[in-house]
């Protein structure tokens, strides 16, 4: 079930995924949130709770997987879930305490697992072969 708000002419989507905070129409669309490197490595090693880890080590895995050019469903744009990660992992991982630029990003898979639009929504800075299409791309390379 989607719920819309129209308010001031901005449209807020309700998370299927209970986070802290509505995501925006306009946020939804134009912004992925994005980690590098660095802060990705860190958030797996501190990570205490399993289905953490999972979907972080997903999303490196996936990532390192496009830098490669290695076709996967992740890298062609068939899902969204982070590769050995479950719904149910990720479901979990939003209601962590995980630092909540990562609760963002597992918020983010969530809604989009949910609602089945696979359309890619991370624009190719040039950082990966073209032939890919994910939907997701989160992480960046390290400043």
């Amino acid at each position: 079930m989607l719920i819309v708000n129209y308010q001031a002419q901005k449209i807020n989507i309700s998370t299927f995924c209970e986070l802290a905070t509505p995501i925006s129409f306009e946020d939804n669309i134009m912004s992925v949130p994005k980690v590098t490197i660095n802060e990705l490595s860190d958030a797996i090693e501190a990570a205490n709770n399993p289905s953490v880890k999972t979907v972080l080590e997903g999303i490196l895995n996936d990532w390192m997987d496009l830098q490669y050019g290695k076709s996967t469903p992740y890298t062609t744009g068939k899902t969204v879930l982070p590769v050995s990660a479950t719904i149910e992992d990720v479901e979990t991982a939003v209601k962590s305490d995980a630092d909540q630029k990562f609760k963002d990003i597992f918020g983010r898979i969530c809604d989009t697992y949910k609602t089945g639009d696979l359309t890619p929504q991370s624009v190719n800075d040039g950082s990966w072969d073209p032939k890919f299409t994910p939907v997701f791309v989160f992480v960046s390379g390290n400043p």
